[in-house]
């Protein structure tokens, strides 16, 4: 099997987690579906359309105690701080441009033991700091802190930012 044929399977598994199984993540008092419009295509793929594509407005709280209001992409799997959404749709800030790089972090497959998720490897390969959160439903979820200050989900580093490598 090739590494693009992996990739497809691990991203449809996802897909079907999502579509199948309701999150408590982004349902509660706390949570706004919108979408954006007139929003142009950033660049080339699975992430290229992101802004054209519905979201919920979501606030987590930091183990710190901090309140921060996110963004949920659900049909990409993505989540990420509001602040990279500017007032004319576009998404602009550390963690998506990182997304959107086209350079992911190599992660040897020996390194996915189990013990650590490839999230945080990503993120501590990118020398960034973690960020442990929950929302009002009592979900929680991991981030990683990029240097604008932008948060972005351990998920969306698995699925759009890293390379496994044998």
């Amino acid at each position: 099997m090739t590494l693009g044929m992996s990739r497809a399977l691990l991203a449809l598994a996802a897909s079907v987690v999502l579509l199948g199984c309701p999150s408590g993540n982004s349902s509660g008092p706390d949570a706004q579906t919108s979408t954006s419009s007139g929003a142009a295509p950033v660049g080339s793929g699975p992430l290229a359309t992101l802004e054209s594509s519905p979201f919920q407005n979501e606030v987590w709280t930091t183990d710190d105690g901090q309140q921060v209001q996110m963004l949920f992409y659900g049909q990409q799997n993505v989540r990420v701080s509001a602040q990279c959404r500017n007032g004319g749709g576009q998404l602009a800030c550390d963690a998506i441009r990182y997304l959107r790089s086209g350079q992911p972090v190599t992660i040897p497959r020996r390194a996915l033991d189990g013990r650590t998720s490839a999230g945080v490897k990503v993120c501590q390969r990118l020398n960034q700091p973690m960020v442990r959160g929950h929302n009002t439903v009592g979900s929680e979820d991991g981030f990683c802190r990029f240097p604008d200050g932008s948060l972005l989900s351990n998920g969306a580093l698995e699925q759009y930012g890293m390379h496994v490598t044998e």
